[in-house]
């Protein structure tokens, strides 16, 4: 009697473990950051919360500010994933930059932001850190003008270009508020100036949809 055939499962090659291995560091990296604050968030935390050794650690991120600003890059990569994803069930006759900002608002109030922004204050007297954040704050600010470029091409422009990086620095303020005192109540307030102050700029009537909604 013959036994029946057994499935396999196909193994992986080198290039997924180590996809695998880093991934999970990086996620591994955020949660502790969320949790613990950049001093908290020690590599051997890290290391055992990704289930990775040291020395896989080493290999891939050899330094805590290589792992930690990798772990920002991972973050907003999937940040933007989400942002096309939620763009593209944005209603064809609604007002998409009105959509786009809020939905902007929504990233920046996520948890994994605050730390992000703890980061770049500890950069402040931390020169590996500054420096490893340095190259990929330059890399951020390419994904968000990408995106600036394909939803709203009139803030991309280089006489506009002042204005998205004003609208920027308002959401990180309004995220910092939010995170140290819980403070909301006037959001929408600030979304809604951003808007006139779009609509001014541009200067038509409508032109906030006709415009910058491209």
């Amino acid at each position: 009697m013959t036994s029946p055939a057994t499935s396999t499962v196909p193994r992986r090659t080198q290039a997924e473990r180590r996809e695998s291995t880093q991934t999970r560091l990086l996620d591994a990296t955020l949660a502790c950051l969320i949790e613990s604050g950049y001093a908290g968030a020690t590599t051997a935390k890290i290391e055992s919360r990704a289930s990775a050794s040291r020395g896989a650690r080493l290999h891939y991120f050899p330094t805590k500010a290589a792992l930690v600003s990798a772990a920002v890059a991972h973050l907003f990569e999937g940040i933007a994933a989400r942002y096309d994803r939620a763009m593209s069930e944005v209603a064809p006759d609604a007002n998409r930059f009105r959509a786009g900002l809020r939905l902007l608002a929504d990233t920046f109030a996520e948890p994994a932001h605050a730390a992000v922004l703890e980061l770049f204050v500890a950069a402040r007297t931390d020169p590996e850190l500054r420096e490893q954040l340095r190259e990929t704050s330059a890399r951020l600010h390419q994904l968000v003008r990408m995106r600036a470029n394909e939803y709203f091409p009139n803030l991309a422009r280089r006489e506009a270009s002042g204005l998205l990086e004003a609208i920027q620095a308002t959401l990180s303020g309004l995220a910092l508020r939010s995170f140290v005192f819980g403070e909301t109540k006037n959001q929408d307030q600030v979304l809604d100036l951003i808007e006139h102050m779009i609509e001014t700029t541009f200067d038509a009537p409508g032109s906030t949809r006709r415009n910058v909604d491209g």
